[in-house]
């Protein structure tokens, strides 16, 4: 009984260290590491809707800041929004994205960080553009080698210092669901009993935590207003793909754990197993 007792606390522990640990392992591995964001960010510019924000975006900087007459504007506009589209699966626009985002990432999680909240840097992207369409301007157009662009309104260093967290909190997680699990086999009476708990806990953990993005994310929507198109553009990717990427990591947990519960199960109908 007490045997029982002990491999079921496991268990527990088990189930809500991975509850903890899963969305912290996300974390870690899609925005606290600089390859991870780069590497969740990239799709972003295949979004019709993103890439003209960012020409927009450029096109206001290079007015404010250029001095140019405001009946330039559109024409600046059109030529950069035209060349963007033209260029935007070519290997020079992708790669200037891809060191946006490292810009980005070193920007707000890197060692030398100075910011408190999320801030984009899309200067290589606006160069990238400026030079394709440098010869079809009416006038000669400076970029900036940084163009800075907060994503969120609010200042949160908090967050941003947990992001960086993550890392550490993840392995911990993992060790501490690999021990407990662990713990539950050798504990139980039945070791086909304890793989029937640790089967039914990976459905519970997905099933809890795709319950919980479905709520939670709406949330973040609401309250991380934005000021600029491209903010809000790159917030809602942000928070979209982040919901894709997570969910599919949930129903994978899920259906790996469905399939271990039904094995268990039918092992321990079998007779004399």
């Amino acid at each position: 009984m007490i045997r029982s007792g002990a491999s079921f606390l496991c268990w527990v522990v088990a189930v809500v260290a991975a509850i903890v640990t899963v969305p912290t392992l996300w974390i870690a591995t899609h925005v606290a590491d600089e390859d991870g964001y780069v590497d969740f960010t990239r799709p972003f510019v295949a979004d019709t809707a993103f890439r003209n924000a960012i020409v927009a975006t450029i096109t206001d900087d290079v007015v404010a800041k250029g001095g140019l007459p405001v009946a330039v504007k559109p024409v600046v506009e059109r030529a950069l929004r035209g060349v963007a589209t033209q260029t935007a699966k070519q290997p020079g626009f992708l790669d200037a994205w891809e060191e946006s985002q490292r810009r980005t990432h070193r920007l707000t999680f890197g060692p030398d960080a100075n910011t408190d909240r999320l801030t984009a840097d899309i200067g290589p992207i606006a160069t990238f553009v400026a030079k394709e369409v440098a010869g079809n301007l009416p006038v000669r157009v400076a970029i900036p080698d940084k163009l800075l662009v907060p994503i969120y309104d609010a200042p949160d260093r908090e967050v941003i210092d947990q992001v960086d967290k993550t890392t550490d909190r993840s392995r911990i997680g993992l060790l501490v669901i690999g021990l407990a699990s662990l713990l539950s086999l050798v504990l139980a009476r039945r070791r086909v009993n304890a793989i029937v708990g640790l089967g039914a806990g990976a459905v519970i953990t997905g099933g809890v935590l795709l319950a919980g993005t479905g709520l939670a994310l709406p949330e973040v929507l609401d309250r991380t207003p934005a000021a600029t198109p491209f903010a809000r553009e790159m917030r809602d990717l942000l928070v979209d793909r982040a919901s894709d990427s997570l969910n599919q990591w949930l129903l994978g947990i899920v259906v790996v754990g469905a399939v271990v519960l039904v094995i268990a199960l039918l092992g321990r109908a079998l007779p004399g197993r």
